[in-house]
């Protein structure tokens, strides 16, 4: 008998409490013995809807994301996934771990994303999936808009040309296929496989944003010569047509990009939303955002900025 025609015989039914998402997961037994994860969403974020035709699209371009076993419609704009379970482990949970043995979770992850960055974006073209809008203009300045709002307030000032300017170089980079939401709680790590999740946001952009929000993810810690370390595997496993400095330029520039927009979500998702737990992420981020501004002329209004909103914190 089929997963998807057993909605409610499920045992052990353990919610999944992570997350900032509006939707619900529960990790559930079936009724021959598997192990799945058991999504309940609405459609009222449009992304949500997408998760199942993107993954199909993804595992069939070899990136790894869990299978899906069942879908259906419930009604009144709402639905339901089972999805295979690809365990507890995350790349967040293994931040205490050796260099080594992180050092090669996150080598796993960046060799998958660069498949997707290259290989995707020429399989998408021709695919007919559907996507949420690409990044652009507009897209790039909600950003940095959702960042003002809801971390910065008032403290705006001289920046808006500056990082008209940033969206303008991002433009200009190849496009390509974006995760993203590429953090270390969206890669599970199972039998030396990176296994990514909550891809719904996929959109055509930079692959440097993916870089970037991996590789300056506030949940965990790098040295800045594991981080270079990194971020030079990824830079050679080719398709970049620029120096190295100019590599590391551009990836510095959507690393500041997507600090921002994560600093807009736990100050959203922590004042808006009640959920002050996010709150406490406001202050690695923004050590970040500081640390990947300093010294880059093009954004030292935004590296000012950031360094008095981390003084007053």
């Amino acid at each position: 008998m089929g997963a998807e025609e057993n909605w409610t015989d499920f045992a052990d039914c353990q919610p999944v409490e992570k997350g900032g998402s509006g939707r619900r997961f529960f990790r559930v037994s079936l009724p021959d013995g598997r192990r799945a994860v058991w999504c309940c969403y609405d459609t009222s974020r449009e992304e949500n809807a997408l998760y199942a035709p993107l993954a199909r699209f993804l595992r069939e371009l070899d990136f790894p994301v869990p299978e899906i076993w069942g879908e259906r419609e419930t009604g009144a704009g709402a639905g339901e996934l089972l999805l295979e379970d690809a365990g507890t482990v995350d790349l967040w949970a293994l931040r205490e771990a050796s260099w080594s043995e992180r050092a090669t979770a996150y080598r796993a992850a960046l060799r998958a994303l660069h498949r997707l960055h290259w290989s995707g974006w020429a399989r998408w073209k021709n695919s007919g999936a559907r996507l949420m809008p690409g990044f652009d203009a507009a897209l790039y300045r909600w950003e940095r808009e959702y960042f003002w709002e809801n971390c910065l307030e008032r403290q705006k000032e001289n920046l808006a040309e500056e990082l008209g300017a940033l969206a303008e170089r991002l433009l200009a980079l190849p496009p390509q296929l974006v995760h993203r939401d590429c953090q270390s709680q969206n890669i599970l790590w199972r039998e030396g496989q990176a296994v990514f999740i909550d891809f719904q946001g996929m959109r055509v952009g930079t692959g440097l944003y993916d870089v970037g929000s991996l590789l300056w993810d506030p949940y965990v810690r790098f040295s800045s010569g594991e981080r270079e370390e990194l971020a030079d595997f990824y830079r050679t496993l080719g398709g970049w047509e620029m120096t190295r400095e100019e590599f590391f330029s551009a990836l510095a520039d959507a690393a500041a990009q997507r600090l921002m927009q994560a600093l807009g979500a736990y100050g959203f998702l922590g004042l808006a939303k009640g959920k002050p737990a996010f709150l406490a992420h406001t202050r690695p981020a923004l050590e970040n955002l500081v640390a990947v501004t300093a010294g880059r002329a093009g954004l030292a209004n935004l590296h000012a900025v950031a360094r008095v909103a981390l003084q007053a914190l």
